[in-house]
């Protein structure tokens, strides 16, 4: 591997395509692998999902987020939580618009609590999340 966007890669095309089980298999694959929001590589950094954020349409990306939305929902452990949260708030600003997903609107204070309770980079994260949104969440 030379870089953790080798990770789970096989994935990728299909996540792009807005299949939400591949972003859920690219996201394993990613977190499991390397388990930090960024890596530091030859002089660089680099987001755990930086291919997918820069090549994903604007209507895939606010369709997937419910699929993220329930990811984040369901981590328990910090890291894996940060990164959730953190490639939420890449689909949310990839997304282009300010409508509100359903599923981010019925599970924000759920997420915003757990965010809460463990600090740090989550908190930021959803700071993003709510900016983007106009403080509307």
């Amino acid at each position: 591997m030379s870089s953790v966007l080798d990770l789970g890669k096989e994935h990728l095309q299909e996540a792009l395509e807005g299949n939400p089980e591949e972003l859920k298999a690219l996201f394993r694959a990613r977190v499991s692998g390397w388990g930090k929001t960024y890596a530091h590589e030859e002089e660089m950094t680099v987001g755990l999902f930086s291919d997918l954020e820069q090549q994903i349409e604007p209507y895939l990306a606010f369709s997937l987020l419910s699929a993220v939305v329930d990811l984040a929902e369901s981590e328990e452990d910090f890291d894996n939580f940060n990164c959730a949260l953190d490639l939420a708030s890449s689909l949310v600003v990839a997304s282009l618009t300010t409508e509100i997903p359903r599923s981010l609107q019925a599970k924000f204070s759920t997420l915003e609590s757990k965010a809460v309770r463990f600090g740090g980079e989550p908190v930021d994260s959803i700071a993003v999340i709510r900016g983007h949104y106009r403080n509307a969440l």
